[in-house]
């Protein structure tokens, strides 16, 4: 069984970033916490905005993260997955393979992150996170 430690974040693709962030800072008092215009192209190289909204992040991406790195088809715009914490990533994803739960990406290094994405019986995106300090 895996035990997250916290609820993280929800990510949602949008094909109009500004409309999104105006929505979700005026009409629910978020906070923009960081914002970046990239490519598209790479995983690294994104436009995103990350909020903070209430006590969660909710991240708006123009391309998805695992998208813009090929692991997964083009995406259509809306919910993308949640985010959870968890002590050790690999540990985690190890217990839901043995139960035969499929991985949309296996356990990777993005930045300081560690990070791995499952898909739920109900075919919902997660992402499983382990920051650098476990």
């Amino acid at each position: 069984m895996v035990t997250p430690e916290s609820f993280f974040h929800v990510a949602i693709k949008t094909t109009d970033m500004d409309r999104d962030v105006a929505f979700y800072r005026d009409r629910l008092d978020g906070e923009v916490i960081d914002r970046a215009e990239g490519t598209g192209d790479r995983a690294d190289d994104l436009t995103y905005a990350a909020l903070s909204v209430a006590d969660k992040r909710v991240y708006l991406f123009g391309t998805a993260p695992y998208e813009a790195a090929g692991l997964t088809d083009g995406l259509p715009p809306g919910f993308l997955h949640f985010g959870y914490v968890v002590a050790d990533v690999d540990a985690a994803a190890a217990d839901l393979a043995a139960d035969g739960i499929p991985f949309v990406m296996e356990p990777t290094d993005f930045g300081p992150l560690r990070v791995a994405f499952f898909r739920s019986p109900g075919g919902v995106r997660i992402e499983l996170i382990e920051t650098s300090g476990g």
